[in-house]
């Protein structure tokens, strides 16, 4: 009876995975208001200062702060560089708001007291939102302020802001393993008319949104290596279905379906982490297009929106 090698090759699209937390580094400020004297001076970490006189509240804004797409932020930072101006020991009380100024958060830090020697306050923390949840467009320049309170007179020099964000997840695809090896078929093979692999493959994805995973071969016959003329076997002989699926994973393709150059849908799902499925394959045999030799089929997964 002939005996085949087959095999099969998966070309793998989508890998890696975000969600790492990130920060924009120190932004200066570009634009103030209010009573503060020289306000502009405090921009950037120089030699110049503006002055903070007791009871004064001023705003700047303006920093640029730009997060990727469906980013996360979980937190902000304010660095207040400042010392006090005259006798009595000074302090800042900062505050931010997402609204152009209209809401200030309930959560403020207080900077100081203040010595006459300069020093760099920073207030909030890299997992500190100032008690509320932002989204990257109440950080725009047209939604985010600092405000600082002067309790005794200050000098100013830098207020500066640094936001950490974690990224939205990654659209990411794994297929374990990746090559499939079918093995040497026998005579109990070619009575059954297939020979199964079940589960074949562990598939896994993660995705920001909805998403639509689908299959296809990347050429209509198998490659053949052997002493007999290429029998042109199809692909549509490599028959596959999901045989297991977990939580998130929906509209599951699970009977089996002979693959095609054309895309299948495999199944769809959820945003989310970590979705799994399992797929097995059935290889179609028979003494026609399965003669002596070796066989190999290239084939994709592609993961999408739905």
């Amino acid at each position: 009876m002939p005996l085949n090698r087959m095999g099969m090759l998966l070309l793998l699209l989508f890998l890696g995975l975000g969600g790492l937390a990130q920060n924009t580094g120190w932004l200066n400020p570009s634009a103030d208001s209010g009573p503060f004297t020289d306000g502009s001076r405090a921009y950037y970490d120089d030699v110049l200062y503006a002055t903070a006189a007791d009871g004064q509240a001023h705003l700047f804004w303006g920093y640029g702060i730009s997060l990727p797409a469906g980013s996360e932020v979980v937190g902000i930072e304010v660095l207040v560089d400042a010392r006090k101006h005259g006798a009595p020991a000074s302090a800042l009380y900062v505050e931010l708001s997402w609204d152009g100024g209209v809401s200030w958060t309930a959560t403020g830090y207080f900077a100081g007291w203040m010595s006459a020697a300069w020093r760099q306050y920073i207030l909030g923390g890299s997992s500190d939102t100032w008690g509320r949840t932002w989204t990257p467009a109440e950080l725009s320049d047209g939604s985010f302020r600092v405000r600082l309170h002067a309790v005794q007179a200050s000098r100013l020099d830098w207020v500066a802001v640094r936001v950490h964000y974690r990224e939205g997840i990654a659209q990411a695809l794994t297929v374990t393993p990746q090559l499939v090896d079918l093995g040497v078929l026998t005579l109990a093979d070619y009575d059954a008319g297939y020979r199964e692999v079940s589960p074949a493959q562990r598939i896994t994805v993660s995705s920001a949104t909805a998403w639509s995973l689908h299959v296809a071969a990347d050429a209509a016959m198998w490659a053949y290596t052997g002493s007999e003329p290429p029998p042109g076997k199809p692909c549509s002989h490599l028959e596959w279905r999901v045989s297991a699926f977990g939580p998130g994973v929906a509209g599951s393709q699970t009977s089996y379906v002979g693959l095609s150059t054309g895309q299948r849908k495999v199944a769809g799902g959820a945003a989310g982490t970590g979705l799994w499925l399992e797929v097995s394959l059935r290889l179609r045999v028979d003494y026609d297009t399965t003669v002596p030799g070796t066989y190999e089929l290239r084939f994709t997964y592609t993961l999408a929106a739905p």
